[in-house]
């Protein structure tokens, strides 16, 4: 692309953050992955589609072995993304935060140090933002802020951080700002909340005006309205308004009396899967990648399936791969069955032709913990057209 600007995706797993930046005209000099599968999915679509990166610049190790290594310099790299690994802050994970092996926060922000790039975007889950774990994620945001001031051998992170507050730096310095998003006002068929930190670099125009919220274009009461006033929702998938459930019939009093939003209507599962054949099990489906039938879908205490006619729960990608509930279907009969690969991918937002090669678990593990692919774009270009490039 002749308007492209560079970029490094670290931690780039499956490939969601990547896929958004390049559709936001970003040309990946790196992608750094240590996960054999997540690296293999990467390898496999750069040969599939090899406008989205080079296979060769897929490298598939530790980044902090990645930044000893690469030979990448200052001014060359406008974009440093990626999701440092969440473990430590994730409200499944042991919670051990700053103390965590797992904790990639320090490498990430070494390589902003090294390439000093004009954008930072960085992802992670809501738990960061807990009561327990905000004192070190606003140690992360003030290192982002302030990445010339680097911690001392052997000094806490809390003595560092009370470091980087007084300090005044004349050179490298970020304007960073931090943004809750649920993907679903975003117009992705799935409940996920997380925790962006946007960065840039204070010598770009405009670099203090970047908005300190970001909002969506697609609204809950929307879809409800859509749903239980005018069945609209239900006309366009060539459907009868269903009986209005238990408990509804004065909500639907206050849609109606408040009028449609304005905004978009939430997307659903069964907006997702449209145009996808029904999954036979054991069997792939004909023409499209990825869509096999797994047997065996039950509900257990609190993995209830997701319903059809609404966002899906946030897919996760768990400590085998696969987030049983999240994974799975809840029909209006209440049966269940599973989420196939492809219709998992296409809830996070990756395009039909991005192939997912390795076992099922390690393709949902990949999917679960990519970031989302149309949020990634939103936030790309909505940085490079803030400041003009």
């Amino acid at each position: 692309m002749s308007n492209s600007l560079t970029s490094v995706e670290l931690f780039a797993g499956g490939g969601g953050m990547a896929l958004g930046t390049r559709n936001a005209e970003f040309e990946h000099l790196a992608l750094v992955e240590w996960h054999k599968p997540a690296a293999t999915i990467l390898r496999h679509n750069a040969e599939l589609h090899p406008n989205l990166w080079n296979k060769d610049d897929v490298h598939e190790k530790d980044v902090r072995i990645w930044l000893k290594q690469t030979d990448l310099k200052e001014g060359q790299v406008d974009l440093v993304a990626g999701g440092p690994p969440c473990q430590p802050f994730s409200l499944a994970g042991v919670h051990a935060g700053d103390d965590d092996d797992r904790n990639m926060f320090p490498a990430a922000l070494d390589v902003v140090r090294k390439l000093r790039p004009k954008f930072v975007i960085f992802e992670n889950v809501p738990g960061l933002t807990r009561p327990s774990f905000s004192p070190y994620f606003s140690y992360i945001r003030h290192q982002l802020e302030k990445p010339t001031v680097t911690p001392t051998e052997d000094e806490l992170w809390a003595e560092h951080d009370a470091r980087i507050k007084k300090a005044r730096p004349r050179s490298l310095r970020y304007h960073v700002t931090q943004h809750l998003i649920d993907a679903a006002d975003f117009g992705l068929p799935q409940n996920r909340r997380r925790v962006f930190l946007i960065g840039i670099r204070t010598d770009l125009p405009n670099a203090d005006t970047w908005p300190d919220k970001i909002d969506g274009e697609f609204s809950r009461d929307a879809l409800l309205y859509d749903q239980w006033v005018t069945g609209d929702y239900w006309t366009s998938h060539g459907m009868a308004m269903p009986v209005l459930p238990d408990g509804m019939e004065e909500r639907k009093r206050e849609l109606k009396e408040l009028g449609r939003p304005e905004k978009a209507r939430w997307q659903t599962i069964r907006d997702a899967v449209v145009g996808l054949p029904e999954p036979v099990n054991g069997v792939d489906a004909e023409g499209v990648t990825n869509h096999r039938g797994i047997p065996g879908a039950r509900a257990y205490p609190k993995h209830s399936g997701s319903p059809f006619d609404w966002p899906a729960k946030t897919i996760k990608a768990g400590v085998h791969g696969v987030s049983g509930g999240e994974a799975m279907i809840r029909f209006d009969d209440n049966s269940l069955r599973y989420l196939t690969v492809r219709e998992s991918a296409r809830i996070q937002g990756f395009p039909d032709d991005y192939e997912f090669p390795v076992a099922r678990s390690r393709s949902m593990g990949a999917i679960g913990n990519a970031v989302a692919v149309p949020i990634a774009e939103l936030l790309a270009r909505r940085l490079r057209n803030h400041v003009g490039l």
